[in-house]
């Protein structure tokens, strides 16, 4: 779990994927301001958690 958990926030914190996630926002209808808005702000949640979980090595 912890492990799905790292991976996934991993790919949240990388640029490529805050572009995607906009451009499905977009596509889903949200204005381009919404979408950015959106974006930065998963991307700080992802930040956060970073900041907040433990580092657990990998086996």
């Amino acid at each position: 779990m912890r492990f799905a958990l790292s991976y996934i926030l991993a790919r949240l914190r990388e640029p490529s994927t805050h572009a995607g996630l906009a451009a499905l926002a977009v596509l889903a209808g949200l204005d381009h301001d919404k979408a950015v808005s959106l974006v930065e702000f998963i991307g700080s949640a992802a930040g956060l958690a970073a900041v907040l979980l433990p580092e657990v090595p990998l086996k």
